[in-house]
């Protein structure tokens, strides 16, 4: 493997480790200090704003300016909203520090993929070593060790628990986590590769294609996986023990159709791919509605998330071929951008939903989520029987 790809994997997958918990402490946190279902929903919505918004500038700053050094500056950001969190108690600063480390982000782009600031950079860089056809399979290999990493953070979030330690001093092991990846990563090698202008100029048309998709893509999910955990404490009332162990196990499917779904795709089509993983993660979440015990939530939440990040490296793979190469991070800040903007209205829904609805959360955002697959065949339908 290449020296940058391996250095950008490695940063990448210590902060993995660390989002493989954060996802989980997130809001028990915010309501264990005193915040409610609605007010946890805004401040939801108010990070994934701020986190939508420096993906966006960071991919095209990344693109003009360096990848390296723009990567190396969103990991010591992350590494010092992780380390100050615990001590924020007013709204806002908990919203600004969640959107700057990309806590609220987390199950949409955080542990792996192009979302997010961290995301956008580190799957340019990787693609810089990859050709068309091996891209999906280094995409995949990257996904699937960041992924072991987030999995090793949920059930480590597990075991804390039930030995009763206090689970929310994982902050400080973020924090921690994000100072060794700056030091990995100063260790890339600048390729060079520029932008000629800050705005996206020779794939801009292909930029806002390849952002439509996102939008149902995130709305949905930011319906369901941002208030996930207090979903499952109400409606199942299971603590962060059993709700870590669902999501390790998640992370454990992912990595099995993650080394399964990007060798398949070779075969059949990168864009068939996509729609046919879409369309099941989306009917997942439907059946997750009408669940009648935790067991069975927890399984179509496991099989959601394996079509879900399974088909990702696929995506990855599409969006940076089907763009410059010297505007990737830029497209993959801008689809970054339109997913969470979407996602980011999700919590301010499902935090009423909550309250009126909470046993049916889980469809309405697979229902506005199909959609997803969707756009991507009327979209890009020329290329059905070519990618």
């Amino acid at each position: 493997m290449h020296r940058n790809a391996a250095l950008a994997i490695a940063s990448r997958s210590l902060v993995s480790f660390a989002y493989g918990f954060i996802v989980a402490i997130f809001p028990l946190y915010l309501r264990a200090i005193g915040y409610g279902s609605v007010e946890i929903g805004l401040m939801v919505f108010a990070a994934m704003i701020v986190n939508a918004l420096l993906g966006v500038v960071a991919g095209m700053l990344a693109d003009h300016y360096g990848r390296k050094y723009v990567l190396i500056a969103l990991l010591a950001a992350f590494s010092v909203a992780s380390g100050t969190f615990t001590s924020l108690r007013y709204a806002w600063a908990l919203a600004a520090a969640a959107g700057l480390a990309g806590f609220a982000a987390g199950s949409t782009g955080g542990p792996i993929g192009s979302g997010g600031p961290l995301g956008a950079v580190q799957t340019a860089i990787i693609s810089e070593v990859a050709d068309r056809r091996s891209m999906s399979v280094l995409l995949s290999t990257a996904a699937i060790l960041e992924m072991l990493s987030a999995m090793g953070g949920a059930f480590t979030l597990s075991i804390l628990s039930y030995l009763g330690a206090y689970v929310y001093a994982l902050f400080y092991v973020a924090a921690a986590l994000g100072v060794v990846s700056v030091a990995l990563s100063a260790f890339i090698v600048d390729t060079g590769i520029r932008s000629r202008r800050l705005l996206p100029s020779l794939s801009y048309g292909r930029i806002l294609r390849l952002s439509i998709p996102t939008v149902p893509c995130g709305l949905g999910s930011g319906i369901v996986l941002p208030l996930l955990s207090l979903w499952f404490e109400v409606r199942y009332h299971v603590g962060v023990g059993e709700i870590g162990v669902v999501f390790g196990a998640m992370d454990a499917m992912m990595v099995v159709f993650m080394l399964i779904i990007p060798r398949l795709s070779l075969g059949i089509g990168r864009l068939k791919t996509i729609v046919i993983t879409r369309v099941a993660s989306s009917l997942s979440f439907i059946a997750m509605a009408f669940s009648p015990i935790f067991a069975v939530a927890g399984l179509f939440l496991v099989l959601r998330g394996a079509f879900a990040m399974g088909g990702m490296p696929v995506r990855q793979s599409f969006v940076m071929t089907n763009v410059h190469e010297s505007e990737r991070a830029t497209a993959n800040g801008f689809t970054s951008f339109s997913r969470n903007t979407a996602s980011s209205i999700g919590p301010t829904i499902s935090g009423y939903l909550m309250g009126v609805d909470a046993a049916a959360l889980p469809m309405y955002g697979g229902l506005i989520a199909l959609l997803d697959p969707l756009l991507y065949y009327l979209l890009f339908r020329d290329k059905w029987s070519s990618d």
